[in-house]
């Protein structure tokens, strides 16, 4: 793991989720997010920053928050980069807009647990 803090991560990874939801604010619906090339290319960048910050923090920490589909921000964040070119835009949009608040929520409890 590299010098930086665990919660300084978590941190980034808040940042990362509170721009995906601003930028999903931006559009009303899917068919105006699949429309949107900027608005796809902030979101799924943003992912694949959360995927790539849970690839580093150390499975001690994963094991105690197993709420948190880890795996699986990691796999989204292999699938944006590697296959690019067959991502469902449908796939992202229901991530950002579906999931993205529970798991704010979620590592904002670990965020809290790790300064507290």
């Amino acid at each position: 793991m590299s010098e930086r803090k665990i919660d300084i991560y978590i941190s980034d990874i808040i940042s990362s989720i509170d721009r995906i939801l601003s930028y999903i604010e931006t559009v009303e619906n899917f068919d105006a997010f699949s429309k949107n090339q900027m608005v796809i290319d902030a979101v799924t960048r943003n992912f694949e920053i959360i995927g790539e910050i849970t690839n580093k923090l150390p499975a001690s920490l994963k094991e105690n928050y197993t709420k948190i589909p880890w795996r699986q921000m990691y796999g989204l964040r292999n699938f944006a980069i590697h296959e690019y070119h067959i991502i469902d835009n449908r796939v992202i949009w229901e991530i950002a807009t579906e999931k993205l608040v529970a798991n704010k929520i979620d590592f904002e409890q670990v965020l809290e647990d790790l300064v507290s």
